[in-house]
């Protein structure tokens, strides 16, 4: 099998782990528990909403949490519980 390189134009962002299931960037805190549920701190509000999507509209950017059967747990000031079962987070920063 051939090795596949992505090179990217776009400049690198640093992601500070704090441990296996949390990391923060830029102000916003996120925890993963599995892929069975997210905690997203510092979110301004919920782009779009289905059962296989969630966008996060956060300071600097947007979180794209993408799965199955997406449920709202909790949504108090800045901070959103999502549980599901999750596939990928994509992450996408404005300049």
């Amino acid at each position: 099998m051939g090795k596949y390189r992505f090179i990217s134009s776009k400049p690198k962002e640093k992601i500070n782990f704090l441990s296996e299931k949390d990391f923060v960037i830029d102000g916003t805190r996120i925890e993963v528990f599995s892929n069975r549920e997210i905690i997203v701190e510092g979110c301004l509000g919920v782009f779009e909403f289905s059962d296989t999507l969630i966008r996060i509209n956060l300071k600097r950017g947007s979180i794209i949490v993408s799965g199955k059967s997406f449920d709202i747990n909790g949504f108090e000031e800045e901070t959103i519980t999502i549980k599901g079962i999750i596939n990928s987070i994509e992450f996408c920063f404005g300049e």
